[in-house]
């Protein structure tokens, strides 16, 4: 399966809170604090385990001035990041 059509879940590993617009996302194995910016943010949100990266990526390609090729591609970079991370897992 390609990686733009994988769901990206957060991890039961974390704890977040949206504040001011940032995602502020404890990781509670680590104890470390990750804050995301405002894209980064929005991401996060949108990761409920029922949407695509694909859809993801249209949602912020509507949302934020970034053309759909761009958002596709920076949506998935991110996704892989936080899933590195053990902030998200993807099925």
């Amino acid at each position: 399966m390609a990686i733009e059509n994988k769901i990206p879940c957060k991890s039961s590993q974390t704890a977040s809170r949206i504040i001011d617009g940032e995602a502020v996302i404890v990781l509670l194995k680590k104890s470390r604090v990750h804050v995301l910016n405002e894209v980064g943010s929005r991401i996060w949100e949108l990761s409920n385990g029922k949407r695509s990266i694909k859809k993801i990526a249209d949602t912020i390609f509507k949302e934020f001035k970034v053309t759909k090729k761009k958002a596709l591609k920076d949506t998935t970079e991110f996704v892989r990041s936080l899933a590195k991370k053990g902030m998200m897992t993807l099925k």
